[in-house]
């Protein structure tokens, strides 16, 4: 009572006192006097306590000075409130604008002391007098949820849960609270983020208890009011916290509390129903009252038994796709049907906004926006049905995305979307999206494609992006271009769930359809052939009828170079085993049907440039084995129509002098017998048209392909003597000009290689007048700058030697070895050895002449041991010669 009297007031006013240890002090009393003082007695005291308090924190920048002492002000309005608790709500306008003033206090403390005080006030005081004064504090608090410190921002959070956990401040703040909790999403602390999804759920409790608002306000936009306008946009938050990256601590509580809201959301339907059905229960009773008994017992007969039963979507079997989901959901609990309804009654209002924000500018947008795409199929599951079309065009457009971790997770979408939905539905709609009609597969009108959904400009490093509303367009999408059609296949090709349960026969039909028109064009076939990879997996069994149309794309595949050479023969090993047969019996069996097809009226009109004929047709003939003997002479007329030098390009000439080269030099004894009995038109056609020169260094290559061919034919003996006489004509200026080729040494020496074959097969048919012809070129050779190629001249030279008729033309007899034996003192060892064979091999032409012009190069040669030696030896052979005359003349005495 003393202190009610008379000190109370001298200590209120050293609140303010000009020294801080006075102010200290009367803080310090005060504190500890309110806890004696009787709580009938301290409510008199509290308009002179809370003025002198309140005056310290009210105007900015502060009157009290001293942080420390802001925040013991701060701690003895804390104390106030859990003594007085309802007794302030008088005061509640000057705690809440001193509040708000405190909350920009730098000292993280009384910022904390702040959050304690609020989280009171929303528990003590109207929520209506709250929010009447609540802007400013509702301000403060928003701009702390950017705080450096966590605790700090988790406090702030949990604050504004409690605040507008009443119905009035969250009505008429949660408009301006929202946005900034979108921000917290990526808060980098686990702590702050786990709160966020306490406060929302919290929130939805609460706010599925409002009743709906009676009256409709003035700027209200005949949608929906109370707590519903907000309902869907808390919801996505916590969907978002659901789909945080921390799997382990934040993502689980998020979706335990979306299944306690979605249990509390389906007792609040059954809640309205009942009070809808009493409604309606009233008006009937009044309407039969006033219509008489005969109606009212009529309306009583018609009258349900009690209120519609609340529709719950359909309990979803998440054991069979378990692999396919991101976590928590592989290792944790799966949604339940009440969760999935209750996210389903909000899709069309979040899923819009989510897609949107999967092409948004920046990676951190794009990167959540996919994490919680790929939460909210899982909990619709295959409820997101209905929006399916809208959900394909983003992720076409989102596979394509420069961040790895945005485009994983797109696809990671695409599979479960799969996985959920119907076959026959997604192919429908990734018909539509190619321009194809599912029915026949004829190529639809025009569209809108992904530049004119989400325009941008590019100049140099500058990236220009129209930001415009694609809600629209998406029912209208077409992919028009390259790209667009890339990014459809990339997402079908994981649309396409592994078997079991495999694809019916009738969908796989319709997916080679769409394949087939992707694998018409060379930039797709990547794309195409990864689709053609989950075909296989998808419809296992089923696509064993239509096998010879995959066989022939992966063949497509094969041939070119845009697709892995390696992958594409492990899928065609798969297609092999699941039609029961080899690899190579594929090739086969398609050879048969398809060759004749693939050459009509190859051997009269020339291939495109960029036609996938003879990249298909050299594919197929290098792994059909002996298969393709039989088609070897029809494959004639075509190889020379496509390899004519006239009008045929480069590649393709070079490209089909590859394949017979291949055939030539094929050891299957089938395709040998066969390639023999070709040889002369090979030669004739093929061949000898494109070994002729002509300028250019892209037809001497050509040039130097085709004689290697030539040289393999003869090498393996496949062409028989008289028909190499018959073509030596043609074949003879050639080489000449091969051999004459100073730009080119593997022309040169393939020539000699070719000319030494077929002198040795042509010993018998070859005339001396040809060989006059021959022996020139050949002679040039020994002095060529390659000794390789000399060498090899040798070896022909030996040959030509065998080849020559007796009583061949002396003079250039003497002439050619007067030329050898001055080779023969060439430094070279391997020449001398060479030079010293073809000498052997030419005694045999005329022994006398053999030996004077071995003693004429006695006296001449650096190496005279050699010249005796091949003398001795001719002169050796001569003396048996004779006596094999003189042993004949008795014979026949």
């Amino acid at each position: 009572s003393l202190f009610m009297e008379a000190p109370q007031k001298p200590l209120f006013r050293c609140f303010a006192d000009q020294t801080e240890k006075c102010r200290e002090l009367s803080v310090s009393m005060t504190l500890q006097l309110v806890d004696l003082v009787p709580i009938a007695d301290l409510e008199n005291l509290l308009p002179l306590l809370l003025a002198a308090l309140l005056g310290r924190l009210r105007t900015l920048p502060f009157p009290e000075t001293s942080e420390e002492l802001r925040l013991e002000l701060l701690r003895l309005l804390n104390h106030l409130f859990s003594i007085c608790k309802e007794k302030l709500s008088q005061f509640a306008g000057d705690i809440i604008d001193a509040l708000g003033k405190a909350l920009t206090d730098t000292c993280p403390d009384a910022k904390k002391e702040c959050c304690d005080i609020t989280k009171k006030l929303a528990m003590y005081i109207d929520g209506e007098r709250i929010s009447r004064a609540g802007a400013p504090l509702v301000t403060s608090l928003l701009t702390n949820l950017r705080h450096q410190q966590w605790k700090v921002r988790k406090a702030t959070l949990d604050c504004l849960g409690a605040l507008l956990s009443l119905e009035a401040p969250l009505l008429d703040h949660m408009e301006e609270v929202l946005p900034h909790l979108t921000t917290l999403l990526n808060d980098r602390t686990p702590g702050v983020r786990q709160c966020l999804a306490e406060v929302i759920e919290k929130w939805l409790l609460r706010g599925l208890s409002f009743k709906e608002p009676k009256l409709m306000t003035f700027d209200d936009d005949a949608g929906p009011a109370g707590f519903k306008k907000f309902e869907h946009r808390i919801l996505l938050i916590l969907l978002g916290v659901a789909a945080d990256e921390d799997t382990e601590q934040v993502a689980p509580l998020a979706l335990g509390a979306l299944e306690r809201v979605a249990a509390a959301k389906h007792e609040a339907r059954k809640r309205e129903a009942q009070a809808e059905f009493e409604r309606e229960k009233a008006k009937r009773a009044l309407k039969a009252a006033k219509q008489g008994a005969e109606a009212a017992e009529a309306a009583a007969a018609e009258e349900p038994s009690g209120p519609p039963e609340i529709e719950v979507a359909a309990a979803f079997d998440y054991s069979t796709v378990r692999s396919l989901l991101p976590e928590p959901f592989t290792s944790g609990g799966t949604p339940v049907p009440l969760t999935t309804t209750y996210v389903q009654l909000h899709l069309p209002s979040i899923l819009p906004q989510v897609l949107a924000n999967l092409t948004q500018w920046t990676s951190e947008i794009r990167t959540s926006a996919a994490r919680l795409l790929r939460v909210v199929l899982v909990v619709v599951n295959r409820q997101v049905a209905p929006f399916l079309d809208q959900v394909l065009v983003h992720l076409y457009k989102a596979s394509a995305d420069d961040d790895l971790l945005v485009a994983a997770s797109t696809l990671q979408c695409a599979r479960m979307a799969g996985a959920f939905l119907d076959v026959d539905l997604i192919l429908g709609l990734v018909g539509k999206h190619l321009g194809l009609k599912v029915a026949d597969g004829v190529l639809g009108g025009g569209g809108v494609g992904v530049e004119e959904l989400w325009p941008q400009q590019q100049k140099g490093r500058q990236t220009t992006r129209t930001v415009q509303d694609v809600a629209s367009g998406v029912n209208n999408f077409t992919a028009m271009s390259i790209e667009n059609r890339r990014q459809v296949y990339s997402v079908l090709s994981h649309l396409l769930r592994p078997a079991p349960p495999m694809l019916p026969h009738a969908e796989v039909r319709t997916l080679v359809r769409f394949l087939e028109e992707g694998a018409q064009t060379d930039e797709l076939l990547p794309w195409v052939f990864g689709s053609v990879q989950s075909l296989l997996k998808a419809g296992s069994t089923t696509c064993r009828e239509e096998w010879p149309r995959i066989f022939d794309m992966l063949l497509r595949m094969r041939s070119g170079q845009e697709c892995d050479a390696v992958s594409v023969d492990t899928t065609m090993d798969e297609l092999a085993v699941i039609c029961s047969r080899t690899r190579r019996q594929l090739y086969e069996e398609h050879l048969s049907s398809r060759l004749g097809e693939l050459l009509l009226g190859a051997d009269v009109e020339l291939w495109e440039e960029r036609c996938s004929k003879r990249s298909v047709l050299e594919t197929l003939l290098r792994n059909a084995g002996s298969a393709a003997a039989e088609h070897v002479a029809s494959l004639v007329p075509v190889l020379a129509r496509q390899t004519c030098p006239e009008d045929a390009s480069v590649p393709a000439r070079i490209d089909l002098l590859g394949l017979t080269h291949f055939m030539l030099t094929e050891e299957d004894p089938s395709l040998t017998e066969a390639m023999r009995e070709q040889a002369p038109a090979f030669m004739c056609d093929v061949l000898i048209p494109n070994c002729t020169w002509r300028a250019g260094q892209s037809n001497n290559k050509i040039r130097k392909g085709g004689m290697v061919c030539m040289h393999s034919m003869l090498a393996r003996r496949l062409i028989p003597a008289s028909a190499l006489n018959a073509a030596f004509s043609d074949l003879l200026p050639i080489l000449k000009s091969a051999l004459d080729d100073a730009f080119s040494p593997d022309n040169r020496m393939i020539a000699c290689l070719i000319l030494s074959c077929t002198l040795s097969e042509l010993q018998a048919e070859i005339s001396g007048e040809q060989l006059r012809e021959v022996y020139p070129e050949l002679l040039k050779r020994l002095d060529d700058s390659n000794d390789k190629i000399r060498v090899a001249v040798c070896e022909a030279l030996a040959m030509f030697f065998k080849c020559l008729p007796p009583k061949w033309s002396r003079s250039l007899f003497e002439y050619i070895l007067r030329t050898l034996f001055v080779h023969l003192d060439d430094p070279n060892i391997e020449i001398q050895q060479g030079i010293y064979a073809v000498l052997e091999s030419a005694v045999h032409q005329d022994y006398t002449t053999f030996m004077n012009e071995a003693q004429a190069a006695t006296a001449k040669s650096s190496h005279p041991r050699q010249c005796e030696e091949l003398g001795r030896l001719a002169q050796s052979l001569r003396a048996a010669s004779a006596d094999e005359e003189d042993a004949e003349e008795l014979v026949m005495d």
